[in-house]
């Protein structure tokens, strides 16, 4: 600094006649420029008289399409699910009042499971926030519960700000952000300039080699290891296989992530859990150490005490919980594993008993559920029902699964393929997520073929969504397991011995509401009809429904 620049004390800063430019841009049109920058290729949404400007805009458009729901929680969940298959930052929007209450439960379901969704949602004039004015509710209260961050546009000004940071922190911390925009705001002019994405926000976490050679060792060292893998493997599978294969090792995988590991494998132990196999849970029990990659999801009753438990993860605040922790490790599991899988002292320790027992408890389980498959019989074994879907489903496949008793026996009967993909509602579990997945799902992937596995008790929340499907003309396949029964309740009461007071289910024709909706239905009541009506659905050109009658076969290990 120069003598000179200090001369005037009380000159003011050097840029303080400085104003931001006029982006020339409304706050309708700039919400889509700076969606348009961040490649955001769809917003999911229902109308309302608090985002008419913003609707309004967008048919002025074709960069972002405007996908017309029948409901605010089908178009929050259609967000959620594209955001988890895609790991893209997606948007949803609604109105005001209960327009943004509405996209709740898709929005927890999002939270729960780290996906990036911005919601938008109108709210009343400015003039009215904190009235009681119709349709108000605070809606950063609302909110509170399920985003990381939630803010009230209150000046146009304040508009390139504040999506620049709900857009950024949604996607580097995994986490619902949701903007509330009073309606009388759309027409401002905005000042400040668009935000585009950013290169360094998707570049890799790098670990230390000196960390990685620590887990290493520990590898090295194992009699009996297993690895334990989620969805965030997706980018190192092949480095698993290589990894597991040096090793030895058992491997166990999240219901999202089977189809990153062969099925067919002699080391593939299944999912965990009471939806997972007896086998994965025989080897955790009698591992050494077990290293957990990309996988958060642990169920308290099956958590072994006895291993070393290792971590791998990118997000640092889901290691270590719900489980003993020997050591952690934060980083890209991209760069990570196949540093692992090359470490060339790892198959130095001879695991041949290892071997051999983890092959006979996979191939054990493979003969069980094998014979379970083919179990026949009207009403349909459930059982029978998830291995005819994975007979003729494409390799390329996108599976949605609801939440139910059939996700139980999907995950213990489906074998997957590495092409495909499996969506499910993971920790906060809501029914009705099948439908709306699968839109989004084929909406992302048009050229995949995409089948959405429902029971009859959760399909009914967001059936409605059939019509948008069909009114898009998106040919997928709805799968409705119809047991007449809330099937995963009623089996735990029963062994509880309670009344069975609510679990039973009158269900309407879902093939005649299919076609009403303007697509397919279809009716099965044996496994033949079934996997007739499968072929025809599978190559049909518009939305097809299956009603399929299932026995209320329990799922094993039920309980409270």
């Amino acid at each position: 600094m120069t003598p000179s620049t200090l001369a005037d004390a009380a000159a003011p800063p050097v840029l303080a006649e400085e104003t931001k430019p006029a982006a020339g841009l409304s706050v309708s049109q700039f919400i889509l420029e700076q969606l348009k920058a961040w490649k955001i290729e769809r917003i999911y949404g229902v109308i309302g008289d608090a985002n008419l400007s913003l609707l309004d805009e967008l048919g002025k458009q074709n960069a972002i399409r405007y996908v017309a729901c029948r409901h605010e929680g089908g178009a929050a969940l259609m967000a959620s699910a594209e955001a988890k298959l895609t790991g893209r930052t997606t948007v949803c929007l609604a109105t005001s009042g209960p327009g943004a209450t509405n996209t709740l439960n898709g929005l927890a379901d999002a939270s729960m499971d780290r996906a990036p969704v911005l919601a938008l949602s109108g709210q009343v004039e400015t003039a009215k926030i904190g009235t009681r004015a119709k349709q108000y509710v605070d809606q950063q209260k609302l909110h509170a519960a399920v985003a990381g961050k939630s803010e009230l546009v209150t000046h146009a000004d304040a508009l390139p700000e504040l999506m620049e940071q709900t857009l950024v922190h949604g996607l580097l911390q995994g986490q619902v952000t949701h903007l509330s925009i009073p309606k009388d705001l759309y027409p401002a002019k905005v000042k400040g300039g668009i935000k585009p994405y950013a290169a360094h926000l998707h570049q890799p976490l790098a670990a230390p080699d000196n960390e990685i050679a620590e887990v290493a060792a520990l590898l090295a060292s194992a009699e009996r290891p297993v690895l334990f893998i989620g969805r965030g493997v997706k980018q190192a599978a092949e480095h698993v296989l290589q990894l597991a294969e040096k090793l030895s090792a058992a491997v166990v995988t999240t219901l999202p992530a089977r189809p990153l590991f062969p099925n067919d494998h002699e080391c593939y132990a299944g999912g965990l859990g009471q939806a997972g196999s007896e086998a994965s849970s025989v080897l955790l029990a009698e591992s050494d150490l077990i290293v957990m990659l990309g996988a958060t999801w642990w169920p308290d009753d099956y958590v072994p005490t006895q291993a070393r438990i290792v971590q791998i993860d990118w997000n640092r605040e889901a290691i270590g919980l719900g489980h003993p922790l020997h050591k952690g490790v934060v980083g890209d599991l991209g760069q990570i594993v196949p540093k692992l899988a090359a470490a060339g002292h790892l198959p130095a320790k001879d695991r041949s008993a290892w071997r051999a027992r983890v092959r006979d408890a996979c191939a054990g389980w493979k003969r069980q559920i094998e014979a379970e498959a083919r179990a026949d019989g009207t009403p349909i074994p459930p059982q029978r029902v998830m291995k005819t879907i994975a007979d003729h489903v494409s390799d390329q496949a996108i599976i949605t699964v609801d939440t139910g008793d059939h996700t139980l026996w999907f995950n213990r009967i489906f074998q997957a393929k590495a092409g495909q993909d499996i969506l499910i509602s993971g920790r906060w579990r809501t029914l009705g997520f099948a439908l709306p997945a699968a839109i989004a799902a084929k909406l992302s992937y048009p050229d995949r073929q995409v089948i959405a596995i429902a029971g009859d008790g959760g399909v009914v929340q967001t059936l409605m969504e059939f019509q948008t499907a069909a009114e898009l003309q998106l040919p997928i396949v709805l799968i409705v397991l119809n047991n007449r029964a809330y099937a995963m309740e009623q089996d735990r009461m029963n062994a509880a011995g309670l009344n069975l007071t609510g679990s039973a289910i009158q269900s309407p024709d879902f093939a005649a509401i299919a076609e009403a909706c303007g697509g397919s239905g279809y009716r099965a009541s044996s496994p033949a009809e079934f996997e007739q009506s499968l072929r025809r659905a599978l190559s049909g050109s518009k939305p097809a429904l299956i009603d399929v009658r299932t026995a209320a076969t329990p799922v094993p290990h039920a309980k409270i």
